[in-house]
């Protein structure tokens, strides 16, 4: 039985896959880079817009809080941590680390009045009051509550 030389074609065949994978490789790196700055450009932004600083709010024990028969009653989950307030409003982020330029994430939360702030998450319950009529921000990274006695968040809408 007489064998046939493909060479040459499968050469060129092998050539054109060559050619479209590199250029194919080079789109996607393109597309890759420009969003990664896009989403990094927006992650800052927001982390600086998120950055809450303020002294930190009083902090309660379970026991405290039980004995003073406080109550959260308006709960919701975010992410799988379970946040309560006695009253006012709240609004959530989710805030890149390092000033957003980090690849981790912590939650924000800013509240206009809560009164009382619970946090129930994988690490445990926890119970803050930074009193009525007071503005206050949970920072939650690693199911681990921070908060602290200050919010840019308002109701007022933007003139």
């Amino acid at each position: 039985m007489p064998t046939r030389d493909y060479g040459g074609r499968v050469r060129r065949f092998a050539l054109v896959h060559v050619i479209v994978a590199v250029v194919g490789l080079g789109i996607a790196t393109t597309i890759v880079t420009i969003t990664y700055v896009k989403d990094r450009t927006a992650h800052i932004a927001t982390a600086k817009a998120w950055d809450i600083q303020g002294p930190p709010c009083p902090a309660l024990t379970a026991a405290e809080w039980t004995a003073k028969h406080y109550r959260a009653g308006k709960v919701f989950d975010y992410d799988g941590v379970a946040i309560g307030r006695a009253a006012g409003n709240a609004s959530c982020s989710d805030v890149h680390t390092d000033g957003g330029k980090g690849l981790g994430v912590r939650k924000v939360c800013q509240f206009t009045s809560p009164g009382l702030l619970t946090v129930t998450s994988k690490a445990g319950d926890f119970y803050f009051n930074p009193g009525v009529g007071q503005l206050a921000s949970l920072i939650i990274e690693k199911d681990r509550p921070v908060c602290v006695m200050a919010s840019h968040f308002t109701l007022q809408s933007p003139d």
